[in-house]
């Protein structure tokens, strides 16, 4: 069951997800996320892809832009994020593939490249990043770049380095698996921090609780919160539910809007609520219980 939590009233906010892997979401999880107060979200490209192929990324890429139509079916802002993830470099077809990536960034439901990133290090995985990197530069695009939470510092260090070297426009990338250790280094070089709401190990209310302070402590500057729900398990809700914290805590307005949707809608370039007074609308009302 899903602990209920009220509909987002009282400081006029409508939440953007910048983190959510929803290819498996079904009719009701996306009636819950309306109705709860998430506006849109962007759907990235991960590590779910199997095998690691170059048909099989394809697949990937067709099926992250079908769950952006879907959301928008359904009554959200869907948004798609397409590159070929760190964990997913095929052996064979690797060029090609990234000659296929400018025109799959073309498509309508697509506002960035992502995620990209590392995830063990290494002259491959560095070289993918940088190439996509270069793309992004050239066509403009917003980036989602992920760093694992294994070797999270040692790797978001030469993630920034690599940023630097590539001299993509800082604003317009969006940093994912930062924490309190990276958040202040990330933010410093001008990018946007992206806070996972599913944590490892304690679950969401610990990631949630976490967020709270960091945003308490530094502010809205540079700072994204995600719920990362999707792809093995995490709360649907944790971003509404981080927004409930957040004005307990005794945080305004304006800050909740910015860091549970504002920074990442800015970044991406998109307007959700301008993409639903022109698309199909579904039916408000309260959701079934889980």
């Amino acid at each position: 069951m899903t602990r209920a939590i009220p509909p987002p009233t009282g400081y006029d906010r409508a939440v953007f997800d910048a983190l959510l892997h929803a290819r498996a979401l079904d009719a009701r999880a996306l009636a819950n996320l309306r109705f709860f107060g998430v506006q849109g979200a962007l759907v990235p490209s991960d590590d779910a892809v199997a095998p690691a192929t170059a048909a099989a990324i394809r697949g990937g890429w067709d099926a992250v832009v079908g769950a952006a139509r879907r959301l928008r079916r359904a009554g959200l802002a869907g948004y798609a994020a397409l590159g070929v993830h760190p964990r997913r470099i095929p052996l064979r077809g690797l060029e090609a593939l990234l000659a296929e990536l400018p025109e799959a960034l073309g498509r309508p439901e697509v506002a960035a490249l992502g995620a990209v990133g590392l995830a063990e290090g290494g002259d491959l995985e560095e070289r993918v990043l940088q190439r996509q990197l270069e793309l992004a530069k050239e066509l403009r695009r917003p980036v989602l770049v992920h760093v694992p939470w294994r070797g999270r510092e040692r790797l978001t260090r030469r993630v920034l380095a690599i940023l630097k070297e590539a001299e993509v426009d800082p604003a317009r990338v969006l940093v994912a698996g930062a924490d309190a250790r990276t958040v202040r280094a990330i933010v410093g070089c001008g990018h946007r921090a992206a806070l996972s709401l599913s944590g490892a190990a304690g679950g969401a209310r610990e990631a949630i609780d976490a967020a709270v302070k960091l945003v308490a402590s530094l502010g809205p500057e540079g700072i994204v919160l995600g719920s990362d729900a999707g792809l093995s398990g995490g709360d649907l809700l944790a971003l509404p539910r981080a927004a409930d914290r957040l004005a307990k805590a005794g945080l305004g307005a304006a800050v909740i809007r910015r860091v549970c949707g504002g920074n990442a809608t800015r970044l991406l370039g998109v307007e959700p609520s301008a993409l639903l007074r022109r698309g199909p609308s579904a039916r408000s009302g309260p959701p079934s219980s889980p």
